[in-house]
């Protein structure tokens, strides 16, 4: 089959679609939508893929699948399974919540499946941040591997029994404009029912992105050819020129406009942001196929651009890892010179990529029945390296507690409130006031103060009650933002004071630990207005909370104590820098306001969490080779184990 022209125009439509993915990855202000690159690219697959099966069954009557697949695999493979070994490979590099499960990831996309995982997951492409695992990229080709394995199939099927050109170019446009609709309502209907991932990572939702690229090929048909890129233009030059600069204007100038506003807010995605995209994307590719002479065409054309497309697939490969292992907390940089740092070093590493294993593999000239044999030893070996070195962690399933919260990793919510009931002691049971047996210590808090108790092995004359409720502070009202959200407070959070004194009056414990800050650091709305801790007005009202959460919980005639709030590190913002929660300043502030409370309070004592897992005055994960921190906010199993000795010395401490 003779090569394919090659339109340096369309190398630069994949230069302008990753560098809108690069830039909003980077968190740079302004092109907020630039994950719309991904539907740039969608579309010129179906219509570069449609366009050569179509091509080819016009010349010789069939379309080759064998040979069609033998082509795909050369050029997306080896470059793909590289990436994803190296990433296993360097997996201490990221977060440890971001490859607790890269075991999985790592399988999902050898096998070209990762998309299902993420959607079916839940997973919120808008809300991840640094925490994503690095390989959750890898969605999108396999979206692509699924339409290159299913589309041919069904071209072939509408095919058959067809004998002229034209009649097959007709069956392509009412198979793929039946898609396209099929998909658009699939997207609207799920995005009021299923979660945004589902929406987002559905190979049926993207279809119409791939089908509307398809149909383009299906309507160029009659005038453009792929190979020698022949125009049989029907109209003369000078107009083919007027109608294909405003295409190609239009269609750039939307893409634009929605890179710049864009947010992925689930009701964009139902009132058709995918199949908008996608139309201005198909105009924009058909003015550059119909005329290569205007000004568009000759700007997308320009070496830069010609050259980064040409690159781009690795591009896209490499820029997601690349990023998760150049933060911000390890390299000092933010926004700008973070971005520059992270790109620079992408296009390195994809450049060596397609001179040391992208060319070498399209310059292959097995036979496609030795070529596709070849393609699953290598992704069997993948597999077989992933599972063997990337065994899965504690996998964090973050899911909406109470307040819009996050549940401790491994954990869900069924499972937190059995382990909390289980730990609920009977009200009958005899209480210690004297010095003698047991002593009884209730903690109460949010999700720090859950995988405290939860996890603290048993310790002989200690006895611990769970009575922490995940999502919850003293901090009350709302909406409040955690980690680039906006939540609504639940009403489980803003009743906490009559739940806190019926609980220790069931109780009678000896001791009460109260584990706090995490809520109260968010920026939220308080008297009317967003405000967040530093502000006076809203320091004296969280210290009149600490000094209600005192008064409650040593009404019974508990010893209190309070455990200050250590750093943070849940994730960072795309363009390197922390959340607003995680702000170290607002931590020590916060535990600021507790010392005040407790300097008029004599009987209450500080229980210093933050000394103990931050010795060294700022976030870690690891303290004494222990890692003490499961995902940057909720302590490890292994970290209270680790913690149990002080902490309970220091509950004996305490004890008269």
């Amino acid at each position: 089959m003779p090569a394919p022209a090659r339109l340096p125009a369309l190398d630069g439509v994949r230069a302008l679609a990753v560098v809108g993915v690069l830039l909003a990855h980077a968190g740079i202000p302004g092109v907020t939508g630039g994950f719309v690159g991904v539907d740039v690219f969608f579309v010129l697959s179906g219509f570069l893929i449609t366009s050569l099966l179509l091509d080819e069954s016009r010349r010789t009557g069939q379309a080759d699948l064998p040979a069609f697949w033998a082509r795909r695999a050369r050029r997306l493979l080896p470059a793909a399974l590289v990436m994803i070994t190296a990433v296993v490979a360097g997996r201490g590099l990221f977060r440890p919540d971001a490859v607790a499960g890269l075991r999985d990831d790592a399988l999902t996309a050898s096998l070209w499946s990762s998309n299902w995982r993420w959607a079916l997951r839940g997973t919120d492409y808008f809300s991840t941040g640094g925490t994503a695992s690095p390989l959750q990229h890898t969605w999108s080709l396999a979206v692509e591997e699924q339409f290159y394995a299913i589309w041919p199939c069904l071209l072939v099927l509408a095919w058959a029994g067809v004998r002229t050109a034209e009649n097959r170019r007709r069956r392509l446009l009412s198979l793929s404009v039946l898609g396209i609709a099929a998909s658009a309502l699939m997207t609207f209907v799920m995005s009021g029912r299923a979660t945004p991932g589902r929406v987002y990572f559905g190979t049926d939702t993207r279809a119409q992105e791939l089908l509307v690229g398809a149909a383009l090929a299906a309507l160029l048909a009659p005038t453009w050819s792929w190979h020698g890129a022949r125009r049989r233009a029907k109209r003369s030059p000078q107009a083919a020129g007027r109608y294909a600069g405003l295409l190609s204007g239009a269609g750039l100038l939307a893409l634009v406009l929605a890179a710049h506003a864009a947010t992925g807010a689930p009701d964009q995605f139902r009132h058709g942001l995918m199949l908008g995209v996608s139309v201005a994307s198909a105009a924009l590719i058909a003015g550059l196929v119909l005329d290569g002479r205007t000004l568009v065409s000759r700007v997308l054309a320009s070496t830069p651009l010609a050259a980064l497309g040409r690159i781009s697939y690795a591009v896209y490969l490499w820029h997601w890892p690349v990023y998760g292992v150049l933060t911000g907390a390890r390299t000092g940089l933010r926004t700008y010179q973070l971005a520059e740092l992270r790109v620079a070093v992408t296009i390195a590493i994809a450049t060596a990529s397609l001179f040391l294993v992208e060319l070498p593999a399209q310059r292959m000239r097995l036979q496609p029945r030795r070529l596709l044999p070849a393609a699953a030893a290598c992704v069997g070996a993948v597999l077989v390296f992933s599972a063997c070195a990337a065994p899965n962690g504690r996998v964090p399933v973050m899911v909406p507690a109470a307040g819009g919260g996050d549940l401790p990793p491994g954990t869900t919510a069924q499972a937190a409130s059995a382990a909390q009931q289980r730990q609920a002691p009977a009200p009958s049971r005899p209480v210690h006031k004297t010095g003698t047996g047991p002593l009884r210590v209730d903690v109460f808090g949010d999700s720090i103060g859950w995988t405290l108790a939860q996890y603290l092995p048993p310790t002989t004359g200690v006895e611990v009650v769970n009575r922490t409720t995940l999502g919850c502070g003293v901090v009350q009202g709302g909406p409040y933002d955690y980690f680039g959200q906006q939540y609504d407070e639940s009403q489980t959070c803003n009743t906490w004071q009559a739940r806190w004194r019926s609980q220790v009056r069931a109780d009678l414990p000896d001791e009460v630990v109260l584990v706090v800050g995490r809520w109260e650091t968010m920026n939220r709305q308080h008297a009317g207005r967003w405000t967040h801790i530093g502000e006076p007005a809203f320091d004296q009202y969280l210290t009149s909370l600490i000094q209600q959460a005192v008064d409650i919980l040593g009404s019974t005639g508990a010893r209190v104590i309070i455990a200050s709030e250590p750093y943070n590190r849940r994730g960072e913002q795309p363009d390197g820098s922390l959340y607003p929660e995680d702000d170290p300043v607002r931590v020590d502030r916060w535990n600021a306001l507790v010392t005040q409370v407790l300097v008029h309070r004599p009987d209450v004592r500080l229980l210093d969490l933050n000394k103990k897992l931050a010795p060294a005055g700022s976030f870690a994960w690891d303290v004494d080779g222990v890692e003490v921190r499961s995902d940057g906010v909720h302590l490890s199993e292994s970290g209270v184990r680790w913690l149990a000795p002080w902490f309970t010395s220091q509950l004996q401490k305490f004890r008269p």
